[in-house]
Formats: C-alpha cells, sequence, structure tokens
C-alpha cells in the first residue's frame, strides 16, 4: 500500500483525493488507503496546501490560467474552497492581470490578422474566457488592442 503510494507521489505531486481514487482502482481496502493517506499528511509526503501551491503556479506561469480556470480546476482535484482561494491570492496576488495577460492576448490577436475586427474581438474574448478570465479583465484587454 505505502509503495503504491510512494510511486504515485513520485511521479508528480497529488493531491489527497487524487491519491485516494488511484489508490481505490487497484481494489485496496478502503480503510488502510484512509489510514495510510492520514500518515502521509501527518509526516508531510503528501500535502493538499503544497500540491494546490505547486498546480496553481503551474498553471498561471506556464499556461495563463485565469483565477476562475484554477478555482476550478483545484476544485475538480479535491481541494477545499477557501483553501483554493487562498493558494490563487498568493499565486495571482496583486498582480496587475491586464498586463499580465497582454502578452498571451497579442498573440491570439495575432493569430486572427486578417479577419473583422468584430470576429477578433469575438474570438479574443471567448479565449480569454476560457482561461479563467472575467469581463473585468477582458474588456481592458480588448481596449487596448483594438
Amino acid at each position: 500500500m505505502r509503495d503504491a503510494a510512494f510511486r504515485l507521489l513520485a511521479v508528480r505531486a497529488r493531491s489527497r483525493m487524487e491519491l485516494e481514487q488511484r489508490l481505490r482502482r487497484k481494489r485496496l481496502d478502503g480503510d488502510l488507503i484512509t489510514q495510510t493517506l492520514d500518515d502521509f499528511r501527518e509526516k508531510g509526503y503528501q500535502s493538499d496546501e503544497e500540491f494546490a501551491r505547486q498546480y496553481a503556479g503551474e498553471k498561471w506561469r506556464n499556461k495563463g490560467w485565469g483565477p476562475r480556470r484554477l478555482q476550478n480546476a483545484l476544485a475538480s482535484k479535491g481541494i477545499a474552497p477557501d483553501l483554493a482561494q487562498r493558494v490563487i491570492s498568493e499565486t495571482v496576488g496583486e498582480a496587475d492581470l491586464v498586463e499580465a495577460i497582454l502578452p498571451l492576448a497579442q498573440k491570439q490577436w495575432r493569430s486572427s490578422a486578417g479577419q473583422p475586427d468584430q470576429k477578433r474581438r469575438q474570438r479574443l474574448s471567448g479565449f480569454l474566457q476560457r482561461r479563467g478570465y472575467g469581463w473585468e479583465v477582458i474588456g481592458p484587454v480588448l481596449d487596448k488592442l483594438a
């Protein structure tokens, strides 16, 4: 049991829920899984908070995910909403979201060159919405590009 859990954590950090699901797929005893995961948490081998920080930071820096998408992704990984919100606030911090995503938006804007401006604006706003940004960020970005 412990070896299986260690192997899963050796590949990448995982939330408690992800570990539990993966171990249950192996048809291991539920009580033993719970005991092992509790032991891992106590000894610091697995931490939902550290997992959330690592996951949110990577998605924010490398994928340009916004706060809403980060919140949804962390929830799907079994992270409590209050912990997710705190981690997202720490990750995004006081960053000016408009300035932070402007390079990503400019790249997307250039890729639609040659299309009517209205179509370009619709495509860019949809792209940014899917990334997890709200209109409070999308509007100013569109104003800067158009």
